[in-house]
């Protein structure tokens, strides 16, 4: 019996029961079987490739969607942050940080700044006066920033001996934190010298454990960076040792960014010396300031000691950064001879020119020592400005 089809309907065959065509080149929907048996495949997509794996930020199950971190090796997720949004420990941790500090200078004012300091009727009279408050509360905040340059600078050490070959040894771990207590005890022993307690008569009790604490717990936090600033220097004596010498011999790899990393981070050190050494000298300041409101003769406590107890600290932090600076700025240059060797005058040329002085920009080698130091001195900048006004008529009262 005929059947009349409609056009374009490819006629029914006859082994294909139900009207399903078996030949119509169609893929199955998903879900369904086959009429042979066979499993179907999954649709492919470009080269072979599961449909939506040539779809950037697309799952293989849900596609549209971005993977999340969990399914990432280690290595992608980490440096694929806007994968993870922070969540509440993250965010909570700078938090906690200010607070850490904010409850450190608190503990420091009323312990090192308030605790027994008036029991005498004179210490009473100069405890109540506003420059006492001032300088107790930048006591407070010396010790919280005592703390906060103290953990930066440590842990700039250890970043620096992460890895085995930059750890030194133990032996010499020793002897770079006993090389620190020297030192700690050479400039306590030279102040404790110079400035005896009674040098200056302060109405406070307790004064003779007062003062000391406080510069012991500064010192304390610079030890790390004179630590630091050893390493680098150790470093840059390792480095030194493998430039060559001979001509047409080339840099060892990598000389550029040790280079790099080791005056970054000489750089940091000085920057925390520079924090405490001006901290020091405004709680210097701040009890002279308390001492002529009190009404101590300006003779007794002239604003040159200030300086020169600022001075001082200066000149004991530079023993340790000049020779890493001046060591540096030698290994950079024996690098850039190195590397861009002089030729002989007729084979000078544009591109070599080229090539060595944008070496020299970046090793900053064409500026002066002055200049270089500047980021990490311009914190000084505004203690220099309050040394000149107490010269100034009525500036020292």
């Amino acid at each position: 019996m005929s059947q009349t089809l409609p056009p374009g309907q490819p006629p029914e065959r006859e082994d294909a029961p139900g009207g399903t065509p078996a030949d119509s080149g169609t893929a199955p929907s998903h879900g369904a079987v086959p009429l042979d048996g066979a499993v179907p495949l999954p649709s492919q997509g470009v080269a072979g490739q599961p449909e939506g794996a040539d779809r950037p930020g697309t799952d293989m199950r849900t596609k549209g969607t971005v993977p999340a971190a969990a399914d990432l090796p280690p290595p992608v997720a980490r440096a694929a942050p806007h994968l993870s949004r922070p969540g509440v420990r993250l965010v909570a941790v700078p938090l906690a940080v200010t607070l850490g500090l904010l409850t450190v200078a608190a503990l420091g004012t009323g312990f090192v700044g308030r605790f027994g300091a008036a029991e005498s009727p004179e210490a009473r009279a100069f405890t109540s006066l506003l420059e006492f408050d001032l300088w107790s509360a930048l006591v407070g905040a010396s010790i919280a920033l005592y703390v906060a340059v103290a953990y930066a600078m440590s842990y700039a050490v250890r970043r620096r001996w992460r890895q085995p070959i930059d750890r030194p040894a133990p032996r010499a771990v020793a002897v770079l934190v006993a090389g620190a207590a020297v030192l700690l005890g050479a400039v306590f022993g030279i102040l404790r010298f110079f400035t005896p307690p009674d040098s200056v008569p302060v109405p406070l009790d307790g004064l003779a454990w007062r003062v000391p604490l406080l510069l012991v717990l500064g010192m304390l936090a610079a030890a790390p960076g004179a630590v630091g600033l050893w390493d680098v220097q150790v470093r840059l004596l390792r480095l030194s040792r493998r430039l060559p010498t001979e001509p047409d011999v080339l840099a060892p790899v990598g000389a550029l960014r040790e280079l790099h990393l080791g005056w970054r981070d000489a750089v940091r050190f000085l920057t925390g010396g520079s924090l405490i050494i001006s901290t020091a000298v405004v709680d210097a300041g701040a009890l002279r300031n308390a001492l002529l409101a009190y009404g101590m003769p300006e003779k007794s406590f002239p604003a040159s000691s200030v300086l020169l107890y600022g001075a001082f600290f200066s000149v004991m932090f530079a023993l340790v950064f000049l020779p890493v600076v001046v060591l540096w700025r030698s290994v950079a240059g024996r690098l850039v001879e190195s590397t861009v060797r002089i030729p002989e005058a007729d084979e000078l040329t544009e591109d070599w020119i080229e090539r060595r002085a944008r070496l020299v920009a970046f090793l900053r080698l064409d500026i002066s020592l002055p200049k270089v130091l500047a980021p990490a001195f311009g914190i000084l900048a505004p203690l220099a400005t309050g040394a000149v006004s107490l010269f100034l008529p009525g500036g020292g009262r």
